[in-house]
């Protein structure tokens, strides 16, 4: 089996600062990471990576001693009080660690207040030469693709994406043929883990998808539909928080990363 490039998500490993993760991730195989540097609720665990800090410092050294890079910094939550100069810290910091994408949410029923602020993160973005992937979950105010592609659009920039999560996807109704459905040059981005086909109840959505993942190819969610309907450039993060599991996060992580290039690699082995 050739080694595809994959990213490793910090979901399921909150526990490591982002140098550690970095390590962990570069010996199980992960050519990138998504740094946790903004809280995805409020109070959640994250590390702050402050432009000039000893923190920054570190993790730049680090990247430089494994040789992993980082995809992704996350999470800013769009809604009408969103703090919208201070994300520029969080895009001075990706800029030194050469982070190309910055995650966010949806985080209000106004699909209008959602597109307005990310118009404005977009522009801002766009001076360091970011992408904004938008994540929508089934237990946030922006919880389908249709959502998200409704409000990708209404931003109207070029610098925007959605970002698919093969459990959110399921969990949300929507399906393969909702992806291949969408422009290919609004997706880019793919979260692979897998679960079981029927969903838990609705309170235990979020639940489920912090710590109650199952690594690809061990559950019923149509994976490989889904690897099809996204375009051929598409970038694959292994995102399988796994809940009371004893494993340390070497092995955490290399089982995630063995399981998502299986079902990767499958994808590339399909006659076109």
């Amino acid at each position: 089996m050739s080694v595809p490039d994959l990213t490793l998500a910090p979901l399921g490993f909150l526990e490591l600062d982002p140098p550690t993760l970095i390590s962990v991730a570069g010996e199980a195989g992960f050519c990138s990471v998504t740094l946790r540097a903004a809280p995805a609720v409020p109070g959640g665990i994250h590390y702050p990576l402050r432009p000039g800090s000893a923190e920054l410092r570190e993790t730049v050294a680090r990247l430089t001693d494994t040789g992993v890079g980082v995809l992704q910094i996350e999470l800013v939550s769009l809604h009408p009080a969103t703090d919208v100069p201070a994300v520029r810290a969080l895009l001075e910091a990706g800029a030194e660690l050469g982070a190309t994408r910055l995650v966010v949410s949806g985080d209000d029923p106004d699909l209008f207040v959602v597109s307005a602020r990310l118009a404005e993160i977009a522009d801002m973005a766009d001076e360091y030469g970011v992408t904004v992937d938008v994540e929508f979950m089934p237990f946030r105010a922006l919880g389908t693709i249709g959502q998200a592609l409704e409000v990708v659009s209404a931003a109207g920039r070029e610098n925007v994406a959605v970002m698919v999560d093969a459990l959110h996807l399921a969990r949300s109704g929507g399906t393969a043929a909702d992806v291949a459905a969408a422009d290919s040059n609004r997706l880019r981005v793919l979260q692979l883990c897998d679960a079981p086909l029927v969903a838990p109840a609705g309170d235990l959505l979020a639940t489920e998808a912090r710590d109650g993942r199952l690594l690809p190819g061990e559950g019923a969610l149509p994976l490989d539909a889904l690897l099809a309907a996204m375009p051929s450039d598409t970038i694959f993060v292994g995102e399988v928080p796994i809940a009371g599991t004893s494993l340390p996060p070497l092995d955490r992580a290399q089982a995630i990363f063995e399981a998502t290039a299986r079902v990767v690699e499958r994808r590339r082995q399909r006659p076109e």
